[in-house]
């Protein structure tokens, strides 16, 4: 009866390898859920960046136009006071003309 021995050592063994795949195959289903839990976490971390970067350039672009703009209204106004100073003493000899050509050709009321 020497191959009963032999025979449980192969039963042993081959319950042994079933088991050994068991845990070789959930440990193989826990490592890809893992890696795919970190793919997800790595594509949802890239996609809240680039939309944070997104977020702050818009915002510097703001404030450049901002800046820009305050720039240009604020050159504008000094260009128009310059003109009004430059021509605010003729208007009271332009308006002065006008009204008394006016007077002249239509007269008094």
């Amino acid at each position: 009866m020497a191959s009963n021995p032999t025979i449980n050592e192969i039963k042993a063994a081959e319950e042994k390898a079933a088991a050994d795949v068991q845990e070789a195959k959930a440990s193989a289903a826990k490592k890809l859920n893992k890696a795919q839990a970190d793919a997800e976490n790595s594509l949802k971390e890239a996609r809240q960046n680039a939309a944070r970067q997104f977020r702050d350039r818009i915002r510097k672009a703001e404030e450049t136009a901002e800046n820009r703009a305050k720039d240009i209204l604020t050159k504008c106004e000094a260009e128009a006071k310059g003109f009004y100073d430059r021509y605010k003493g003729k208007i009271a000899g332009a308006a002065s003309w006008i009204a008394g050509e006016v007077m002249g050709r239509y007269g008094r009321g």
